[in-house]
């Protein structure tokens, strides 16, 4: 997997201001959803940092989870670890359920 931090630092400056425009629970899937509409420009360079592995989506994902649970405790807190959601694509999957703080 890529290690691009600038790519993720410039999408991390946007968690609070995207936390905050979700409802007061939402997934972890609805957050990636949020991210990439709201700033499209950031969310395509972040997926660009994690093609040599041909998984990008899944790799910058999993990159913006561990920085998304930084903020555990100050913004949000993780009330479910693998709750039933659809991913990005409209897959039945599991995601983090988040509470706002």
């Amino acid at each position: 997997m890529a290690n691009d931090t600038a790519a993720i630092d410039a999408l991390e400056q946007h968690f609070e201001a995207v936390i905050n425009a979700m409802e007061n629970r939402f997934t972890s899937h609805e957050f990636f959803l949020r991210l990439a509409h709201d700033h499209q420009s950031e969310y395509v360079a972040g997926l660009a940092a994690y093609t040599e592995v041909g998984m990008p989506f899944r790799d910058l994902h999993h990159a913006l989870i561990q920085r998304l649970k930084g903020l555990e405790g100050k913004l949000i807190t993780l009330r479910n670890e693998s709750y039933p959601s659809r991913d990005i694509f409209g897959t039945p999957s599991h995601s983090g359920l988040w509470k706002k703080l």
